[in-house]
């Protein structure tokens, strides 16, 4: 993964709006793929775990 991560923030608490908005989008986006957003999923409505269950699928992530 290219530093510095569009995800981490860079600034002090809620103030790198880039960032922070880049990690909404991302979760989002493992939501809908999950289909979390379907009315039979167990998970529904849950951002839960996406992050971990998901994280390999980022260039140059590993396992831990």
């Amino acid at each position: 993964m290219q530093r510095p991560d569009p995800i981490i923030c860079g600034k002090p608490g809620a103030e790198d709006i880039e960032a922070n908005a880049n990690r909404v989008t991302w979760l989002e986006m493992l939501y809908l793929h999950e289909g979390r957003d379907k009315v039979d999923h167990p998970q529904r409505g849950l951002y839960t775990g996406l992050f971990k269950k998901h994280h390999l699928w980022l260039p140059g992530s590993d396992e831990n």
